[in-house]
């Protein structure tokens, strides 16, 4: 479910997650899975959202993307 910037950011602190990985979709901010480094990987991660995806599908798909981009 997107969420403003401001939410996302006060979520992620709260879990305890790095602010870098809040990202910015066509509907709202989403926070990225832990472990996606590159941007192309949290951008993918946004656009799965975006288009309907389930958070553990768009998850794969994001870290698929990450590793490519290590490759």
């Amino acid at each position: 479910m997107p969420e403003s910037h401001r939410e996302a950011i006060n979520r992620a602190r709260e879990l305890g997650i790095p602010v870098s990985h809040v990202v910015h979709g066509e509907d709202g901010y989403y926070i990225s899975p832990r472990g996606v480094e590159s941007h192309g990987g949290k951008e993918a991660y946004a656009s799965c959202r975006d288009d309907g995806g389930a958070k553990d599908k768009c998850a794969r798909v994001a870290h698929y993307v990450d590793d490519r981009a290590k490759s």
